[in-house]
């Protein structure tokens, strides 16, 4: 069984990360690079602290232990599953498409699956605001996908990963409004759900990061490919 279920995957893997071009090669590595989104992140922060004023500490720190626990979940995991990324198994020399790093040596399951979810959860319930859940699941779903384009991890990697981060996501909300509940008299739930004033510049966020990487993929195939 685990066998037919490694080789499916495995096909899988090579069927989606064979489709690829110098174009998307650089656009994919940019995209997968979580450094690349830390405006959103800090964008986000921003939004929180106007909404929620000083109750937005404590929704920081639940998000910092809602990564932290996300990350070290994925890693650990990693550690005890001990399953070579497509990267580096030597059965598929020559068969990958590995645009920029190989990654590190375990892939199961995705740590940027796990964290991107994590997040998408946290604050898409947070937020209550259904188009903005819309967007950061499908940026989750993106980036899910820029992990198998790039070679660093099959299917089955992202897939547990994303499951993964969507529980402690939810879990992490559920914390954060029972300790809202015992000891801010709701103050968090009060406040409501996000308007479209207020995700309006998360959406305009997206949109300048993702034209931004697509005029820097350009620039890297005219002038480094």
């Amino acid at each position: 069984m685990i066998d037919w279920l490694n080789n499916i995957d495995t096909q899988l893997f090579l069927g989606l990360n064979g489709k690829h071009s110098p174009f998307f090669d650089a656009f994919f590595t940019l995209f997968t690079s979580m450094e690349t989104w830390f405006p959103l992140y800090i964008l986000i922060l921003v939004v929180i602290f106007i909404k929620y004023r000083q109750q937005g500490i404590w929704i920081l720190l639940f998000f910092i232990l809602t990564i932290v626990l996300s990350d070290q979940l994925s890693g650990l995991i990693k550690d005890l599953a001990q399953r070579l990324r497509p990267s580096q198994e030597p059965l598929l020399a020559g068969k990958v498409n590995i645009p920029a790093s190989q990654g590190g040596l375990y892939g199961f399951v995705s740590g940027h699956a796990a964290n991107s979810f994590a997040l998408t959860f946290l604050l898409g319930f947070l937020s209550r605001n259904r188009k903005l859940f819309t967007i950061l699941v499908v940026w989750s779903l993106v980036i899910c996908y820029s992990r198998i384009y790039v070679g660093v991890h099959y299917p089955l990697d992202v897939i547990c990963g994303g499951t993964l981060g969507a529980l402690i996501g939810w879990g992490m909300y559920k914390l954060l409004i029972l300790f809202d509940w015992r000891f801010q008299q709701k103050t968090i739930k009060k406040a409501g759900a996000w308007k479209q004033k207020e995700i309006f510049p998360i959406e305009i966020a997206f949109i300048f990061i993702v034209s931004t990487l697509l005029i820097a993929a350009k620039i890297i195939l005219k002038h480094y490919a």
